[in-house]
């Protein structure tokens, strides 16, 4: 650790001449003072300055395996030692691969052990039961070479004896890690690091993820690149507090050319590894306290005990993953906090670029402290202590990120803000014509443009947070419009539902009435034509001949029937409106101007009872029930007009049973297009064909 706060002394034993990273008492050490590690998984196109740009302070690259490649390997060691980068490599160790490295090549890479930044091995990556061997090999020519560099491997095995034993007599650091896909509780990912210390116990590291699995992204169909973009900024960070309230002593992000690509997510992960940084002693070795008690049951807070001071890491977890369909503020949170002083301390709260003084009074039980928040946004750090010196380094530290990130948070809350605006122009649910819902957050940028060109970093931090902000409030307006609608979504659509990078596949999801709206949309039809309308293009209240002549449709319903169409020989065939109602004659029938169609269809009544049907069409229609002609409007009169739901009402008499509904639609060019809807708030009709 190069950053975080000195004023606390560990009672750790450690070799005056390590330099090197070194196991002690279960925590991780580097120059004799605890480290918490802030990594990614990168490649040699990475560079040190790349990832000291995000605030981390380790890379995680693969190793090796030639005395030719460890000279190579060297350089860029100490190049990361330069900028106070601790380096783990990989010996490339999993998967599907089963055979570990050859001694000759362990022993190349054991050579590197002389590099003071050597933090410690990476033994395997993906391990499940057939690799556990080859770590054991792997490992026992390690520590004779190397007998004080930690091993590190992420496990994915069974949880039997054999893994057990691996996992904690050869493995010094386990890296665990679960990814929530959309829609799964928070509950689920906290618990896994749970379930995972019961079985190979501390300390434990995990993967912070960057972005989604590639199966996952090919399900939701999101994202360009199959994969993403698909997390939010807020997610990453939510993902790496999570981790850290259930103890996980170092994160890794994963991987870094992914945040190359999303600079929204970038931005966000550079602001937490600055922020643990400035309290990383405490994440690193401090006696932890976890589920504190709050005022808000969506809240989740660890205590981490480190001297006489504290840290309260606090965050809150909605109960799905990838929704944001609520603020994402609290106020006037309350935190129950251990504290076994008779002095009451301060509390400051990190919300970069502020500090902010917390109200602390005594507890509801004995050596506790109740903290109240005035306002917490998404998660951050509590510093607890009666030590003056340890609140002006904290401020100190928080008043220099800004400067550290400004060139990261304006293509950060660029892309954001498209990304969502794109979410919301993809569904149609802003125009041209209409008030912007997406505007907020234009104009956020741009004042977080001009902060920087200013040097007003934090000016520029606080319109990045509103333009995140504004975006959050966007993809929520977005979901709650999906959500109330999931019912009028098929079955086999709905998956899309869980993600609003998703949602352009519901096509015609903006148009879609919500659950609760009484009028239901014909969906199924059987359609026949075109027929001439023989319109001669002047305006007129007299309908045109097509439009009045009784085609034979009219009287033929049978599908073994064909007829003579503008199109040829054709018969009736299916149809299906899209979710809003709307059936689309054009992508049916060839030619589109100056013609007639006819749509059928059966509505099923309980009973015979009154009802009320709804039109809407381009151009004119008439319709019949039962045979019985109820409407009829020729677009002639007025030059035609566009298609919208409820148009036109009409009342109608249903008997019990089958209904036979006959609309004939005219097109006199252009759009042509039919909306049916009956009002049935109580559910009781059935469309068929």
């Amino acid at each position: 650790m190069r950053n975080g706060l000195r004023s606390c002394a560990l009672a750790l034993l450690v070799s005056a001449t390590a330099f090197a990273g070194q196991m002690v008492n279960g925590v991780l050490m580097v120059d004799g003072k605890p480290f918490y590690p802030l990594g990614s998984w990168n490649f040699d196109y990475t560079t040190p300055d790349d990832i000291a740009r995000l605030g981390m302070n380790t890379s995680f690259r693969g190793g090796p395996n030639t005395d030719a490649a460890v000279e190579q390997f060297r350089t860029f060691m100490r190049d990361c030692a330069a900028r106070n980068i601790q380096v783990t490599p990989y010996l490339s160790y999993g998967g599907d691969g089963v055979v570990p490295w050859p001694p000759d090549a362990v022993r190349a890479i054991a050579k590197l052990a002389s590099e003071p930044n050597l933090l410690a091995w990476y033994v395997g990556d993906d391990i499940g039961m057939p690799h556990l061997p080859g770590i054991e090999q792997t490992v026992n020519l390690l520590r004779k070479d190397t007998p004080t560099i930690p091993t590190v491997a992420d496990y994915i095995a069974d949880k039997t004896p054999e893994a057990k034993t691996t996992f904690t007599k050869f493995v010094d650091i386990r890296c665990q890690y679960s990814y929530p896909i959309p829609n799964e509780p928070f509950s689920k990912y906290l618990s896994f690091f749970d379930q995972q210390r019961q079985f190979v116990g501390d300390p434990l590291w995990t993967w912070v993820q960057t972005f989604m699995w590639g199966g996952t992204g090919r399900k939701f169909d999101v994202g360009a690149e199959g994969p993403g973009p698909v997390p939010d900024p807020e997610q990453v960070r939510l993902l790496s507090f999570a981790a850290i309230n259930r103890g996980v002593r170092g994160l890794l992000f994963f991987p870094h050319h992914e945040l190359h690509r999303q600079p929204e997510l970038a931005a966000e992960v550079a602001l937490t590894c600055h922020e643990i940084r400035l309290v990383s002693d405490f994440l690193a070795s401090g006696t932890t306290t976890l589920n504190l008690v709050t005022n808000v049951p969506d809240v989740n807070a660890a205590a981490f005990t480190y001297g006489e001071s504290e840290v309260v890491s606090v965050a809150l977890f909605k109960p799905a993953y990838h929704r944001w369909v609520d603020e994402a503020v609290i106020k006037n949170l309350t935190i129950e906090c251990p504290w076994p002083g008779e002095r009451l301390p301060q509390a400051m709260l990190v919300a970069t670029p502020d500090v902010t003084t917390c109200v602390v009074e005594r507890g509801a039980n004995p050596k506790t402290i109740r903290i109240t928040l005035p306002s917490l946004e998404l998660a951050g750090f509590v510093l607890v202590t009666c030590d003056q010196g340890q609140i002006d380094a904290l401020r100190k530290g928080v008043d220099a990120i800004p400067a550290q990130i400004a060139r990261l948070i304006v293509p950060a809350a660029s892309v954001q803000a498209r990304k969502t605006a794109e979410v919301v122009w993809q569904l149609g649910l802003d125009n041209l014509y209409d008030p912007s819902i997406v505007m907020d957050s234009m104009r956020a940028v741009e004042r977080c443009a001009d902060a920087v060109n200013q040097g007003k970093s934090a000016d520029a931090v606080r319109a990045w947070r509103d333009a995140l902000r504004a975006s959050r409030n966007e993809i929520g307006t977005v979901m709650k419009f999906a959500e109330a609608r999931r019912d009028r979504v098929p079955a086999n659509l709905r998956l899309f539902l869980e993600s609003p990078y998703g949602l352009r596949n519901i096509h015609g999801l903006a148009s879609v009435p919500a659950s609760d709206d009484p009028w239901r949309f014909v969906d199924r039809w059987m359609i026949a034509g075109p027929f001439p309308l023989e319109w001669d293009g002047v305006k007129s209240p007299t309908p045109p001949a097509g439009f009045v002549k009784a085609y034979p449709p009219e009287k033929q319903r049978s599908r073994a029937t064909t007829f003579k169409t503008v199109d040829g020989s054709s018969g009736w065939m299916p149809a299906t409106s899209d979710l809003s109602g709307l059936l689309d004659f054009s992508s049916h029938f060839t030619t589109t101007d100056n013609v007639v169609c006819y749509a059928r269809c059966r509505i099923i009544a309980p009973r015979t009872m009154e009802a009320k049907l709804s039109l809407g069409s381009n151009d004119g229609a008439r319709v019949w029930i039962n045979g019985k002609n109820v409407f009829s409007w020729s677009g002639t009169a007025t030059g035609g007009r566009p298609a919208k739901p409820h148009q036109n009402e009409i009342p109608v008499q249903l008997t019990k049973g089958p209904n036979s509904v006959l609309v004939k639609v005219e097109n006199l060019g252009k759009d042509w297009q039919l909306y049916l809807s009956a009002h049935d708030p109580a559910g009781e009709l059935k469309f068929d064909t």
